[in-house]
């Protein structure tokens, strides 16, 4: 067998960083358990502590602050906490995530025009942990095990790692893509499928990548699921739960969300039916009105990775975030347990309190976007069927609903109705979870019930004494189209002499601004 060896990537100055490089320093790694460990600290991404601001430069955390469920908060006085004043959080965290929130062409914006970081990280960070997934499937396939135990093991591996390789992908394609649409998805352009383990980089090529047709990207990220699940089965049996490693469970969840993307729901209800015959079980809500509902104790949570970001600054005081009167106003305030992940703070500011731990001196956070839980099974499950008017979605929809609202009787949904009450449920049950801007934008291009809405955010600004001095109304009208796709980062664009087609997006201004200056 062939030297092994585990990189240690090092990234090639002002070029994309799924072009990476062998550093001079290596560690050769003989054994499954050596890839073992490579898996565990290059590939996954950290599970850390809640952060208490959303610029922590981790890919991945701003999922949660585009779409309907989220606005902003006015107060006359912005306040601090503790030792950080409201002018370093007013700044730290708004300005910083300000090209999100507000939809902008360049995301790296801040509100005085300038830019506040670069908008890389996420296409870099995923594409660099794809490298080594790449590296550990082609390494392990030429590792022969000594023993029926290392066996088990090397399976148990390559079924994670198809699994990462699998989410990752898919992120990427639901950023950097437009969403799939079954009759165009031959032709719509999408990311680079890197699958390679070594550097393909030719300097005769004025482009060093092309970008993968969305068909072509979707059909690898289900054959890397349906791979992982068959090494899990074919795996080392774990006997405790280990929620920030992947599973069977967790593989066979995210291909049926998968199928739900691309509007197979013949495939989506199988393989949701799938996932609902394993071994998972919904938690009663009822049962956790005065304690967080999301934790690594709950035997919903299947699989997490990437850290908490959104709980401590949902506080609903200024210059924080707060949930949307939109969201509240859905949920049975009488009977619906989940009414107790919020609070009201003021006459319009609402505040979540107990859907994650609000502490944040614990390590090891359930992540509130990269976590799979049993929840969306049913919710998959009662999608695909109610778009293939199956009424048998309804079974799913209440089992559901029972476990989450007190005194809840059974509803016959049918037709539109239905596809309509399992979308509301949805947001409803998987908020702040990274879901609900890729629900609203797969729903605006759905054909069989295509759904599509204005997004209203306002945007305060305060002084550097936390004084208001305005508000910026910025509208995500209801006819956009390529807001829902995000430019390819402008360093992978100027690496090439002729660099790959980039995306298109609408630069945005406010509606209209309040200046109190």
């Amino acid at each position: 067998m062939k030297n092994i060896y585990v990189i240690i990537v090092f990234f090639l100055c002002g070029c994309s960083n799924f072009l990476s490089e062998y550093s001079q320093d290596m560690v050769r790694a003989k054994t499954v358990a050596d890839f073992d460990e490579v898996l565990l600290g290059s590939v996954y991404v950290p599970s850390n502590a809640t952060t208490t601001t959303l610029i922590n430069r981790e890919s991945c955390s701003w999922f949660n602050i585009m779409d309907d469920d989220i606005s902003s908060v006015r107060s006359e006085q912005a306040s601090g906490d503790g030792s950080w004043t409201a002018r370093n959080k007013y700044y730290d965290l708004h300005a910083m995530t300000y090209g999100y929130y507000t939809w902008q062409q360049d995301v790296t914006e801040k509100p005085d025009g300038s830019q506040g970081f670069t908008d890389n990280t996420t296409w870099n960070d995923l594409y660099a942990r794809i490298n080594y997934t790449n590296v550990i499937l082609d390494e392990l396939d030429e590792i022969t095990p000594d023993n029926e135990r290392d066996e088990l093991k090397k399976n148990r591996i390559m079924g994670e790692t198809y699994f990462l390789r699998a989410q990752f992908f898919f992120i990427l394609a639901n950023l950097y893509a437009a969403p799939y649409a079954p009759e165009t998805a031959a032709t719509t352009l999408a990311v680079p499928l890197k699958l390679t383990p070594y550097v393909e980089h030719d300097k005769e090529k004025d482009t060093q990548f092309t970008r993968t047709t969305l068909d072509r990207v979707y059909a690898r990220i289900i054959e890397d699921l349906q791979e992982s699940v068959r090494c899990f089965e074919r795996g080392e049996v774990v006997s405790y739960r280990k929620i920030y490693r992947a599973n069977k469970e967790a593989a066979q969840l995210l291909l049926s969300r998968v199928y739900l993307y691309m509007q197979d729901w013949e495939n989506a209800r199988m393989a949701a039916e799938n996932f609902l015959k394993m071994d998972v079980t919904l938690e009663p809500m009822g049962d956790f009105l005065t304690s967080p509902f999301i934790t690594e104790d709950n035997s919903e949570v299947l699989f997490s990775q990437s850290s908490q970001h959104l709980q401590n600054v949902l506080t609903a005081e200024a210059p924080d975030f707060c949930v949307s009167s939109d969201l509240y106003r859905l949920y049975d305030a009488a009977n619906d347990y989940r009414i107790s992940f919020f609070q009201r703070v003021s006459s319009d500011s609402i505040a979540l309190v107990n859907k994650f731990p609000m502490d944040s001196d614990v390590n090891h956070r359930v992540s509130d976007v990269l976590m799979l839980r049993v929840a969306e099974g049913y919710l998959n499950m009662a999608e695909a069927c109610a778009m293939l008017g199956d009424a048998g979605a309804n079974t799913y929809l209440n089992a559901l609903r029972r476990m989450r609202i007190g005194g809840y009787a059974d509803q016959n949904y049918t037709g539109d109705e239905l596809i309509g009450q399992v979308r509301e449920e949805r947001r409803k049950e998987l908020c702040f979870e990274g879901h609900r801007w890729f629900d609203l934008r797969r729903y605006s291009v759905c054909s069989q019930l295509p759904f599509r809405k204005q997004i209203v955010h306002p945007f305060h600004t305060y002084n550097d004494d936390g004084g208001y001095t305005g508000t910026r109304v910025f509208v995500l009208k209801e006819n956009e189209t390529n807001v829902w796709t995000f430019l390819i980062p402008e360093t992978t664009i100027d690496f090439d002499r002729i660099p790959m087609e980039n995306n298109e997006r609408d630069s945005r201004e406010p509606l209209n601004e309040n200046d109190n200056n």
